[in-house]
């Protein structure tokens, strides 16, 4: 904890978000560079990949050419990085797995990495719940049609971070819902396929 946090009397500390996290924006790639061309080709995240509090995994991502490919090294995400929209109309946020890992964030994509022993799904609960949204939303400048946000302004933003063991307590749940969601979700889609699959047999099975 640094200098700067202050002890609110719940046991969390008043901080800033770059206090406690590395905020940066994601690598601009060229309409040049997203040219298939020879190079290598690197999986990358764009503001539609943040989807009900995940992230695409690696394998489904678009990719974009790179001559020279180190120049996106130092925007490739790890598990526990928060990823938010920098450019777009709605802000959306995904927490980064290891299905995702090593992927290259776009300029579209702001990243919070956490420092030290900040635990990265708390840090995720906290930044997309409906206490600090808003106070997000109100950092975006632009015009209706296309809002930015910048990695500055978001470093600036006060937060209350809980005790280290208040965060476990965080991240776990919210692991667990966003798990019982996808799992849902899996399910419903599941029944839907099965629904069809017999109702198609039922009007054209007889069919030849």
């Amino acid at each position: 904890m640094t200098e700067n946090m202050k002890k609110p009397r719940n046991g969390a500390a008043a901080v800033r978000l770059g206090d406690v996290a590395e905020v940066f924006a994601g690598v601009g790639a060229s309409r040049e560079e997203a040219v298939q061309r020879d190079g290598q080709q690197l999986p990358m995240i764009g503001v539609r990949d943040l989807v009900d509090d995940a992230v695409t995994p690696v394998g489904a991502l678009d990719t974009v050419g790179f001559d020279k490919p180190e120049r996106a090294e130092n925007y490739r995400v790890r598990a526990g990085d928060t990823l938010l929209t920098g450019r777009g109309t709605a802000m959306k946020f995904g927490l980064v797995g290891e299905e995702t890992e090593g992927a290259i964030a776009s300029s579209n994509i702001i990243v919070v990495r956490p420092r030290g022993s900040i635990i990265g799904a708390a840090l995720y609960a906290l930044l997309s719940s409906e206490a600090y949204r808003p106070k997000i939303e109100l950092l975006r400048r632009g015009s209706t049609t296309l809002l930015s946000l910048s990695a500055k302004d978001l470093k600036r933003l006060e937060l209350n971070l809980p005790p280290m063991d208040e965060q476990h307590r965080i991240a776990a749940l919210m692991l667990e819902a966003r798990d019982a969601y996808r799992n849902a979700i899996r399910a419903a889609e599941l029944r839907r396929d099965i629904a069809r699959q017999l109702l198609n047999q039922r009007l054209f099975g007889g069919m030849n």
